[in-house]
């Protein structure tokens, strides 16, 4: 890999860590550039030459976790299978104090779009007149609200447990 991209690409999880960091002790509005480019030792510059705003580094943040997921899941996947749960479950328990936190702090719908974005990406093209592309969104809906809680709850249940009960749910046979 580019040395350049290397670097560029630990900027940027510094800064998130950094900035994740805060977020436990302070509101979003209440950190400023200065205490996360302080926290990730990193300029002013490397910040705006990474981020916009706090806000991208969310949904930075979120993008890498839905990418974890899709390349662990690979090219041939379909929308929600046994395998894409058990992922799905699996990569979320990881991120379990991160998505916690996010959702705690009213950033559920944040949540919600980057996890719409990527089966989407899954989904592939989707008719625009079709009634059926809304399945995608009832099933992501869903699923999510049922993470959340699961994530909330101390995942008492296993990644294939939930991946297995909402398939039935949708009345999937596996």
């Amino acid at each position: 890999m580019d040395k350049r991209v290397e670097e560029n690409t630990r900027v940027k999880k510094a800064i998130t860590r950094a900035f994740f960091a805060l977020l436990e002790n302070k509101s979003f509005e209440e950190i400023a550039v200065t205490e996360i480019t302080n926290k990730a030792k990193v300029s002013r510059m490397a910040y705006y030459r990474n981020f916009n705003s706090k806000l991208e580094i969310l949904e930075y943040f979120l993008a890498q976790i839905f990418e974890i997921m899709a390349k662990e899941l690979g090219e041939e996947i379909e929308f929600w299978t046994l395998e894409y749960g058990r992922v799905y479950y699996r990569v979320m328990k990881e991120h379990r104090d991160s998505i916690l936190l996010l959702d705690r702090l009213g950033f559920s719908g944040l949540i919600l779009n980057a996890f719409n974005a990527t089966n989407e990406e899954i989904a592939g093209d989707m008719p625009r007149s079709s009634i059926e592309r809304y399945r995608l969104y009832y099933a992501a809906g869903a699923s999510y609200n049922a993470m959340i809680y699961w994530l909330k709850g101390g995942c008492k249940e296993s990644a294939d447990e939930m991946s297995r009960h909402f398939l039935e749910f949708i009345g999937i046979k596996e």
